[in-house]
């Protein structure tokens, strides 16, 4: 069995951390308009991961797809969704696996000790991302672990599953508050954060960065 990641921490104020409030019934309806897309997702992901087991977090408010697809798909993962509202974990719990663990936190104070994952992973990262959750992505990865945070159907999804969602999906975004954020939005952050680690942006199907922790 692999061991549970190092906790610091299982709460955090709401007065302090980064909390985002969204409608919960437009984020489990996107979820289940995206849920044939985890998929695709998942095997583009697998590439970076070299390693290809231990423990994954995700983190965000569209946590779960991603996690469940990646647990399918590999025998050797366990994954935790860090999401920062208790009312949304519900929904996403009822969706996807059940083997998963949820925590309720702020995404950028992250409830682990440095260096106790694997992999990090965030889909519709544009909706919060920031200097302060970047610093924290990297401190907790393993050294040559890596993360992605970004947005977009990643290059493996069929052109016919994105026109029978996109619509419906970008008017969900727009009632949701998604921020916009171009290449040179998303240099400004990174350099923000002054990271210390190798980072690279992939414009593959969507808008991703990558993490790698020396």
């Amino acid at each position: 069995m692999l061991p549970v990641p190092s906790i610091t921490h299982s709460h955090v104020s709401r007065e302090k951390g980064v909390r985002i409030r969204m409608e919960v019934d437009l984020i489990e309806r996107l979820n289940i308009l995206w849920r044939p897309i985890y998929p695709y997702l998942a095997q583009w992901i697998c590439q970076w991961w070299e390693k290809k087991e231990g423990w994954m977090l995700e983190i965000g408010p569209f946590s779960g797809g991603i996690s469940d697809a990646m647990v399918n798909l590999l025998e050797g993962v366990r994954a935790v969704c860090l999401v920062p509202e208790r009312e949304v974990i519900e929904g996403i719990r009822n969706e996807f696996n059940r083997q998963i663990d949820y925590l309720e936190g702020a995404m950028d104070r992250l409830p682990f000790r440095e260096a106790s994952l694997d992999m990090v992973l965030s889909r519709g990262a544009f909706f919060f991302l920031s200097p302060e959750i970047l610093r924290e992505t990297s401190r907790v990865l393993k050294a040559g672990a890596v993360a992605l945070l970004g947005g977009g159907y990643g290059p493996h999804t069929p052109e016919e599953e994105i026109r029978r969602i996109g619509e419906e999906s970008k008017e969900l975004n727009y009632r949701l508050g998604k921020r916009w954020m171009g290449r040179r939005e998303l240099e400004g952050v990174v350099g923000s954060a002054r990271l210390g680690c190798y980072w690279v942006i992939i414009e593959e199907g969507g808008l991703w960065l990558l993490l790698r922790r020396n």
